[in-house]
């Protein structure tokens, strides 16, 4: 969960009210409230404020949550490298038999003329 209660702190710094910030990403005012609430909202209406309030995006969430990400997507990609070396072992039993196949084809051809 994202804390964009950020969002009201650094607006403030800013001198822009809610509203303006709201008007200046094309978002509603009670949009980005309720998202503050919430504490969650999608990714690109995160940049759109980061970006308008001159800050990056992942200020927002605690190091907690971009660990665990991050370690989701480190096991993601370990799982997809393994995936794609079984296909590739795959393929290469495949491209084997093809040839062993054609071979025998050729072989086959030749002793019947």
């Amino acid at each position: 969960m994202a804390n964009l209660k950020l969002i009201r702190q650094l607006s403030k710094d800013r001198n822009i009210s809610i509203r303006e910030l709201a008007q200046k990403i094309g978002r509603n005012e009670s949009s980005i409230q309720s998202a503050i609430r919430r504490g969650t909202t999608n990714s690109s209406t995160i940049e759109l404020i980061a970006r308008e309030l001159g800050v990056s995006a992942g200020i927002f969430f605690d190091e907690s949550d971009v660990n665990k990400a991050t370690i989701e997507l480190q096991r993601e990609i370990a799982y997809l490298k393994e995936l794609l070396k079984e296909k590739e072992r795959t393929i290469k039993i495949l491209m084997s038999n093809n040839s062993v196949k054609n071979s025998e084809m050729s072989a086959q051809c030749r002793h019947n003329k």
